[in-house]
């Protein structure tokens, strides 16, 4: 069995008063699925995002991933058709330089997110809701740290659980 888990919302980012679909990922008509690696006596799970094809041939992720790791906001991918006419993406071709982090918050309250999100979003972050308790944000590299370190401060009071979706250095 396969499970493919694409995302639900469109990137937003903060413009004027509030939160609003990021024109380019709006304009994103293209998924590309990136396989997970397996693990044992698992189903094979498959990430969805929206991208744009380029005329090289390559896809730009327009998504921020939810479940990836070093795969990121912007980030040039290359990709070829499934037998099912799928795009799937093969490898990285060049690295944004972005840095993707995954929020899951402990309270059931359907609007929890919404401070944090605005507050990182007014940061310069993108957001990716997946559901009310779950969402990722991109940013870049210059606001890394800041988001990482409040991110941190709000997990040690048990507000939220985190982690980056980026393992290996840039550089």
């Amino acid at each position: 069995m396969t499970d493919y888990r694409q995302h639900p919302s469109i990137v937003a980012h903060w413009r004027d008063v509030s939160l609003h679909p990021l024109p380019e990922a709006q304009e994103a008509r293209e998924t590309i699925w990136f396989a997970m690696p397996p693990e044992p006596d698992t189903e094979q799970m498959w990430e969805g995002l929206r991208a744009r094809l380029e005329t090289d041939g390559t896809a730009t992720v327009l998504g921020v991933p939810a479940y990836l790791y070093d795969v990121n906001f912007g980030d040039r991918v290359s990709v070829m058709r499934s037998a099912e006419n799928a795009l799937v993406a093969t490898g990285v071709e060049c690295d944004a330089l972005n840095f993707t982090f995954r929020v899951q918050l402990t309270a059931d309250d359907p609007n929890a997110w919404r401070p944090l999100a605005e507050e990182l979003a007014k940061k310069g972050c993108l957001l990716d809701l997946i559901s009310p308790r779950f969402f990722a944000i991109s940013c870049g590299e210059p606001q890394a740290q800041e988001v990482a370190d409040r991110l941190s401060a709000l997990e040690r009071t048990d507000i939220l659980h985190y982690e980056t979706g980026r393992t290996q250095r840039l550089g």
